[in-house]
């Protein structure tokens, strides 16, 4: 077998398992024997697949330390197949099989090798003997081809989803037995996320469980699709052995995962790592997620969205929704929430290993108002986006974009000593054109639209004044716990004493007296409280005039 079959194959010293040695030659060679002596008999093998291989890798040297680290004296390996960046190795005699199995996790090259018995029904595989060596291949009368296999998947689609009332859920179980999928391949999954795109918009669970599935890598597909909606898997009854797979997840917003019946739910702190992988996560094989998957820590949990009024809080949250909607899919009506005095920058920072002038960095670089670097004061005048022509003229050459709100922290507070709104979010979005993500902090102040205005008239509830953004290399934010507050008693005044109160404070703000009573029941009726409210809503004018006494 040739190395286009896929394999890099290097020859190099001893000493190649992971702990120095010998320099390493690198050359091209040609996939054959696999490790025995040449035999002049057809026989068929059970296999092992090794995976999270080290970039190179010398076959022989490998097999030799397989060999000493599962003290298996008599092992002996009849022939290999190097397929997918998975190396498969047929071994005489199955009694050897667990031992092999069990190295899975153990170092080789600097990485941790995954080792996992192959599933007789994944593959017709047979060792084929000839004078050279043995040489594995998959029986290719078997092997789907791609135009059939797109035809089963068609078809399933139509029969299980088109065909159901239930919207929801798309279920892929057993198609590895049943219809001969590979889930494992990149070529699969992309002809699944692609017809799911197209034709199951409403879906929001997918199941995979029982299909033979070892990795997750090609998951990592999924960015590449408009598949936003989908955030619930099931991964039921596969082989996933490595907590390290469900990387290839974590640019997903998902809320419920179920991994029950692989051997990775066997593993020490097992919720625990899923969880600090996805911070947006609610539910685990059926189980929430809840504070006694953390272990105790000292450090108090970060605090979700900060808001000063839940009034303010959904209105906010309203106009965010409105704003990016309409900066993802019709940017061009945005223009209708900015004005002839909106202000707008931006600011931008790129990792270490960004190139200048690829991509989107391009226009991040060329529009970045970081006072600290342009020398020209010309150049940092004109950065400041003034008006809404010259802002939605910046939004014309923006990258598209795909924004992820349900995954952000929102800030709301109003702007001291006025009644403007800060509106602070924290989030990411998706550059849908180059399939990548950033992170971005975006602060708005805002004022409530005029009614008859062209932003009234447009459906947005305020206007922005001046707006801010930063854009930063992707980083998940962590998981946010709630903070649950202890609810104190709250004994209310009865009789002659609550009337009194009312009385004094009434007198003492010029409020009605049944306006007074609202303000003391709102701060639980402790009188320095309801003092600090009223003085506050006064010094902002939020208190209507037929409030008080005439």
């Amino acid at each position: 077998m040739s190395s286009k079959r896929g394999g890099r194959i290097v020859s190099r010293g001893r000493g190649g398992r992971g702990r120095g040695g010998g320099r390493e030659t690198r050359r091209h060679v040609n996939i054959r024997s696999g490790g025995g002596d040449a035999m002049g008999d057809d026989g068929n093998y059970p296999r092992i697949c090794i995976s999270n291989l080290p970039r190179t890798v010398d076959k022989s040297d490998l097999m030799e330390f397989l060999k000493s680290k599962s003290y298996q004296p008599n092992l002996n390996f009849k022939g290999f197949e190097f397929k997918n960046t998975k190396l498969y190795l047929a071994v005489e005699g199955s009694d050897n099989i667990p031992a092999l199995v069990s190295l899975t996790g153990i170092r080789y090259g600097g990485v941790k090798l995954v080792v996992s018995q192959e599933d007789s029904n994944s593959a017709n595989t047979r060792v084929v003997f000839n004078g050279k060596g043995q040489i594995p291949f998959k029986d290719s009368q078997n092997k789907l081809s791609a135009t059939r296999q797109l035809k089963h998947i068609e078809e399933h689609i139509t029969n299980t989803y088109a065909n159901n009332p239930i919207k929801e859920v798309i279920d892929f179980s057993y198609l590895h037995s049943t219809k001969e999928l590979d889930f494992n391949d990149n070529k699969t999954l992309r002809q699944v996320f692609r017809l799911i795109s197209e034709k199951c918009e409403k879906a929001i669970t997918v199941s995979f469980s029982h299909n033979n599935i070892n990795t997750l890598a090609s998951f990592k597909l999924m960015i590449k699709y408009s598949l936003d909606h989908v955030i619930n898997f099931n991964f039921d009854s596969n082989k996933i052995t490595d907590i390290n797979e469900l990387d290839n997840l974590t640019d997903l917003s998902l809320r419920e995962l179920v991994f029950t019946n692989n051997p990775i739910a066997q593993l020490p702190n097992y919720r625990m790592e899923v969880a600090r992988k996805f911070p947006d996560l609610l539910i685990l094989d059926g189980v929430p997620i809840g504070p006694e998957d953390f272990p105790p820590s000292p450090i108090p949990p970060l605090r979700p969205n900060y808001c000063d009024s839940q009034e303010r809080q959904q209105f906010a949250f309203r106009f965010l929704e409105k704003y990016f909607t309409t900066f993802d899919k019709s940017r061009e009506e945005i223009i209708k929430a900015y004005t002839e005095e909106s202000k707008f920058s931006m600011t931008f920072m790129a990792d270490s290993s960004t190139l200048p002038m690829r991509g989107s960095t391009k226009t991040y670089q060329r529009n970045n108002r970081n006072l600290k670097k342009p020398s020209d004061d010309v150049k940092k005048t004109q950065l400041l986006f003034s008006g809404y022509d010259n802002i939605y003229n910046f939004f014309k050459v923006y990258p598209v974009t795909s924004h992820y709100l349900a995954s952000s922290v929102i800030d709301t507070f109003l702007a001291p000593g006025s009644s403007l709104l800060n509106v602070v979010i924290h989030g990411h979005y998706l550059e849908t054109t180059f399939s990548s993500k950033r992170s971005y902090d975006r602060t708005f102040i805002l004022a409530p639209s005029q009614p008859g205005s062209e932003a009234a008239k447009g459906g947005w509830e305020a206007i922005i004044l001046n707006e801010q953004l930063h854009v930063r290399p992707y980083v998940r934010l962590p998981r946010l716990e709630p903070v649950t507050q202890p609810i104190a008693n709250i004994t209310a005044p009865v009789g002659a004493e609550m009337e009194s109160l009312i009385n004094d404070f009434a007198v003492y703000t010029k409020l009605k007296p049944e306006f007074a009573k609202e303000c003391l029941t709102l701060s639980g009726w402790d009188k320095s409280k309801a003092l600090e409210t009223f003085q506050n809503l006064k010094a902002n004018n939020q208190i209507p005039a037929d409030y008080f006494v005439a």
